[in-house]
């Protein structure tokens, strides 16, 4: 610790104060009410870090506002223009940081990494410096901040312990509530006062690196303009009397999902034509008028972020390539939508170049990028936001022939954005022989296969319908219904097995944060029904059974006996979202058969992330994936149900799987399934096992508990993108 530093008074005459926090969680609120006026601008994002001050009380005080990352993104889906915002606040010489938590929303074990992982850009000792600062104040009513703190559990209380148990209230409704704030910098003082009244000490080396960087993007996005402006300088004096105006502009959107293509589609035609609460699932065309022009819009599916285009469903792919054909004869440009409210990392950009390429290489002739939620630029350029991100979007942007717009969605009223977008589009139209993308032949030739799958699924459903009606015809007079069911899960990781068993018991029975490592069991009462539902650990996808760690034999064997007499099936679960390759195929038939050939009597394909679909049908997703499935499925005996497991409140597709479950054990001659033993060692191996059964079977996932109705998942986290790795040292000193 710095010398100067020890006769220091410990009332102070300044504060230094750094807001940091979530988007949306008040941080420019918070510091209007501490300076007791307006001084940030609360109707829009706050983009840079933006310095006030004033005299508060004793105090002169300065407040930094800085840019708002998502909630619960960790570190590596931030841009970097915002991790180096978070960075040069301080420079600033802060004496104290504020972490600003909405109070009315719910605090969750993702949004608590987040917040651990954006502070620590700042170094470790941070925390030392640091008060969570709670707004909305108003919302707790009667209940002390103490009482909601305990309510909200582990994530939360992390949080105030690593600050030292350093915590405030705000409501920023009330600004004539001096006494909020002067309880507030008065715990800042004497936090401060206890770290010697010393500013925090943030590594000079990063700071340097910081400002370096900072210029070098500064000059970058000077450089890129200008570059940008002399092409279309260019272009414009090689069409000097030339009217390219089009009286018709066909447009296709492209891009990875949740990037607000729909969006962008209902900006472009100045009205709602594309939904946007729910995911598109097939192509959808839209026409309309924008400035004089004849505009047709088609939106499609997007892939996973940062997947490889053999990670995506063929249903998915199949649609992307569909979208040429319905904008005959041929579409003048694809927009290619990115988010400038995320990173943009090397996988998402490989991503993107494999996906676009199943139209051909001539692609990118007619491609522009087109960046969505512009809004949370603010006052920053999006040539500042291009360098500031690295070379992943400076690729893709030159791959593009530097052709690039930036839409704000939310103010889709204002048409001078549509208006330019439309004149850029011509002008890359010009440029490029003047005519649009030309649909290839082997396109075409997808579209006869295309109808062919329709034809195949619709045949699909109509064998599936007439199964079960035999099923019915041979147990008429019958009452099937069983009083108990047990269910044992079956699938690779990250498939949405845990959900699935929280959705049929219609609790959170079962963690989906993190992996299952054993197997577990729970119970309850569905549909006048006693379930028993047993997880399991799931394999990875290119492991064998000897190699694949948890998911033995032995641990198969004890799925089966945590639901004695024995399973009346086993679900084997399938995501819908990925694609599913032969190897799923092999690695699904090896892990079932270790229980011996007859599972297959008792083997249902459960279908997961159902809302994915849309308005497709599961046949027609079977249909388009290929062999790998629909052999499955056949040796399932053509038995498979769809859960969509975020809305696990829909109680009929659970009694719809119930049904088909009893239907399966009445062909079944109400048989259970009991596990097969191959010789005199495995025998023994499993009395053994069956021995200490009862300490197995009182196994209960120690960390279960109820959840919020939001909180389940088909996947293992909240994140859009892979979990955050841990690469705090990269990220110190990429700049």
């Amino acid at each position: 610790m710095d010398n100067s530093c020890q006769g220091r008074a410990h009332l102070l005459s300044e504060l230094r104060i750094v807001l940091l926090g979530g988007s949306e969680t008040g941080k420019s609120s918070t510091g209007n009410t501490i300076l007791g006026r307006e001084a940030f601008l609360t109707e829009r994002r706050t983009a840079v870090c933006a310095e006030r001050q004033g005299k508060v009380g004793p105090w002169q005080v300065a407040v930094v506002d800085t840019p708002g990352w998502w909630c619960d993104f960790n570190v590596r889906n931030t841009p970097e223009s915002v991790k180096q915002e978070i960075v040069h606040s301080a420079s600033l010489c802060p004496q104290a940081f504020l972490v600003v938590i909405d109070v009315d929303e719910s605090f969750t074990e993702a949004e608590r990494r987040s917040v651990e992982e954006h502070l620590e850009l700042l170094s470790e000792r941070v925390w030392r410096n640091t008060i969570v600062l709670f707004t909305w104040g108003d919302w707790l009513g009667d209940t002390s901040i103490e009482q909601h703190i305990e309510n909200k559990g582990e994530a939360l209380q992390w949080l105030i312990e690593k600050c030292g148990n350093r915590y405030h209230v705000l409501n920023n409704k009330n600004r004539n509530d001096a006494t909020q704030v002067q309880e507030l910098l008065e715990k800042t003082e004497q936090m401060v006062a206890g770290n010697s009244d010393c500013p925090l000490a943030v590594n000079s080396m990063l700071l340097l690196k910081m400002a370096e960087r900072k210029k070098d993007v500064e000059e970058g996005a000077k450089q890129r303009l200008k570059k940008v402006q002399q092409q279309r300088e260019n272009l414009s004096s090689l069409l000097i009397g030339v009217s390219h105006q089009l009286a018709e502009v066909r447009i296709a959107l492209l891009g990875s999902r949740n990037t607000g293509k729909s969006s962008a589609g209902n900006t472009i035609l100045g009205r709602e034509e594309f939904a946007t609460e729910r995911r598109t699932a097939r192509c959808l065309r839209r026409e309309g008028e924008a400035g004089g022009r004849r505009v047709t819009v088609v939106d499609t599916p997007g892939w996973l972020g940062d997947s490889s285009v053999n990670q995506t469903p063929e249903l998915e792919k199949r649609e992307i390539m569909h979208s040429v054909v319905l904008c005959p004869p041929g579409p003048h440009a694809f927009l290619l939508g990115i988010d400038v409210s995320t990173s943009f990392t090397e996988e998402q950009r490989r991503s993107v170049e494999e996906h676009l390429e199943l139209l051909s290489e001539r692609v990118w002739g007619h491609t522009m990028v087109l960046f969505t939620w512009g809004d949370w630029l603010g006052d920053t350029s999006i040539e500042h936001w291009i360098e500031s991100e690295g070379k992943a979007i400076q690729w893709l942007i030159e791959k593009c022939g530097n052709r690039y717009h930036v839409i704000n969605n939310r103010d889709w009223r204002d048409s001078t954005q549509v208006t330019e977008l439309l004149e850029k589009i011509e002008g890359m139209v010009a440029g490029s022989s003047g005519g649009p993308y030309e649909v290839e032949k082997s396109l075409l030739d997808m579209e006869k296969k295309r109808k062919e799958v329709e034809e195949r699924a619709q045949k699909r459903q109509t064998q599936a319908q007439e199964q079960r009606e035999t099923l019915r015809s041979l147990h008429v007079g019958e009452s099937h219904q069983l009083s108990e069911v047990r269910i044992v899960l079956l699938g690779s990781g990250n498939m949405g097995k845990s959900s699935a068993g929280n959705t049929i018991l219609g609790r959170g029975e079962f963690v989906t944060e993190g992996r299952t490592t054993v197997c577990l069991r729970g119970e309850g009462e569905v549909g006048g029904r006693q379930v028993t539902v047993v997880d399991t650990p799931g394999w990875l996808v290119d492991s064998s059974t000897r190699t694949s760690p948890g998911m033995g034999k032995w641990e198969l064997a004890r799925s089966v006996f945590l639901c004695p007499p024995g399973p009346h099936a086993v679900l084997l679960v399938v995501e819908v979202s990925v694609s599913f390759t032969e190897t799923h195929r092999r690695m699904m038939e090896e892990h079932l058969e270790l229980l011996g050939m007859k599972a297959w009597s008792f083997a249902i394909v459960l279908f997961t992330n159902g809302e994915w679909l849309g308005d497709t049908s599961i046949e027609h997703w079977i249909e388009s994936e290929g062999e790998a499935i629909q052999g499955l499925i056949e040796k399932c005996g053509n038995r498979y149900h769809v859960f969509n497991n975020r809305d696990w409140r829909d109680s009929t597709q659970v009694t719809e799987l119930m049904e088909k479950v009893e239907g399966m054990v009445a062909g079944n001659n109400r048989g259970l399934f009991h596990f097969e033993v191959q010789d005199t060692a495995e025998e023994e191996e499993m009395g053994y096992l069956m021995d200490t059964e009862e300490d197995t079977k009182t196994i209960r996932r120690k960390t279960s508990k109820s959840y919020p109705p939001n909180s389940f998942s088909s996947r293992k986290t909240r994140e859009p993108f892979h979990p955050c790795q841990d690469r705090k040292e990269q990220e110190l000193y990429k700049w």
